[in-house]
């Protein structure tokens, strides 16, 4: 009797290695991309191979080709991985796609943290808030008008000692230097006492310091040079002053002061000058000699 037809093997054992080795090139390839890009890897999940149910027992016995074996959907897996372009090419511009996003939200960042705040460079703001400030105007310092005499100057001649009594006259001629110079011309005579042969001045001083390191002494010696004949004495007390050798003199240099503008003011020059040029005498500028 015939003996049996033996039952072909699987014919899908021939193909299963070969889509196993192209899953295992695509998974490598991909792996290297996301190592290349900085991408960490997902654990790998063990996955379970694929299992091709037999196919039904075929009538020839001769084995197939390797070639005719292939299941049609592989066939189909190795045509598409041989046209598509290489794993590597294709994870390179994915991965860099995810990176750009986090790659511009920290430009910005860092150009924030480079960048000069507002408040360096914004100079036209506070020019503007000063601008629009107000202005506010100081007034002008009161100046205290010097208390009036409470007499006027009346000059008394003392003929015991042939001295017409000009007191500021007489302390302006003295030979002094210095502070004792300076306590003769302010200081104003209280009082001119003659007494047998002795003369004293009663002096009022203006401030005490004039009178010390003995320039109350300077002075007695030089009227005491003065007045030879008799004996000099100087008496001073603290109080305001006002008919003063200083004083004459001030008043005498502003009368001088005065009379010299309105010379130069009524020069014809001057005044033809005025109205061709629209000049004018700069306040200060005419000097006494």
């Amino acid at each position: 009797a015939p003996a049996p037809a033996q039952p072909n093997a699987p014919t899908a054992a021939p193909g299963a290695p070969a889509m196993t080795s192209a899953r295992a090139a695509i998974n490598a390839a991909l792996e290297a991309a996301r190592a290349a890009s900085g991408i960490r890897t997902p654990p790998k999940r063990p996955t379970a191979e694929p299992v091709t149910p037999a196919p039904a027992p075929a009538a020839p016995p001769s084995a197939p080709g390797p070639s005719a074996a292939l299941p049609p959907h592989g066939a189909g897996m190795q045509a598409r991985a041989a046209s598509a372009p290489p794993p590597w090419d294709g994870a390179q511009p994915q991965a860099m796609a995810q990176q750009q996003p986090a790659m511009q939200a920290r430009q910005p960042a860092a150009q924030l943290d480079d960048d000069v705040p507002s408040w360096v460079t914004d100079f036209s703001d506070d020019t503007a808030v000063a601008a629009e400030a107000p202005t506010v105007v100081a007034p002008a310092p009161q100046v205290r008008a010097p208390a009036a005499p409470p007499h006027a100057y009346v000059v008394t001649p003392v003929p015991e000692i042939a001295w017409d009594g000009n007191w500021p006259a007489l302390a302006g001629s003295l030979p002094l230097r210095g502070v004792a110079q300076q306590l003769a011309l302010q200081t104003e005579l209280v009082a001119c006492v003659v007494h047998d042969r002795s003369v004293t001045f009663k002096l009022r001083v203006p401030v005490d310091t004039l009178r010390a390191s003995g320039n109350s002494e300077k002075m007695a010696a030089a009227l005491q040079e003065h007045f030879p004949d008799f004996r000099v004495n100087v008496e001073s007390e603290i109080g305001p002053v006002w008919y003063t050798a200083g004083a004459e003199q001030k008043a005498a240099r502003e009368e001088r002061q005065r009379l010299a503008e309105s010379i130069v003011a009524a020069d014809p020059f001057v005044q033809e000058l005025e109205r061709r040029f629209d000049a004018f005498v700069v306040p200060g500028s005419v000097k006494v000699a």
